[in-house]
């Protein structure tokens, strides 16, 4: 299993393990791309996003390359 960032430690510590599941597969669904041609999403790179609207432009370091770059956030349905 993949490490918690501080803001997931928190959010399990706060949160029922059902409500945390959710939020996990939540913020999978929110992918972004790099030019180095892998997709991650916010849960991979620590982040969480649950029930969010819109896609966000953010600098964000790619997991894969380690580039950081302005990415757009989108949900995947």
């Amino acid at each position: 299993p993949m490490k918690l960032s501080l803001a997931q430690k928190i959010l399990k510590a706060l949160t029922s393990a059902a409500m945390f599941e959710k939020f996990r597969l939540e913020s999978m669904r929110y992918k972004f791309d790099c030019s180095c041609g892998k997709t991650s999403d916010i849960w991979e790179i620590g982040g969480v996003r649950y029930k969010a609207v819109g896609k966000p432009r953010t600098w964000i370091k790619c997991p894969h390359c380690g580039k950081g770059a302005m990415r757009t956030i989108y949900k995947v349905v």
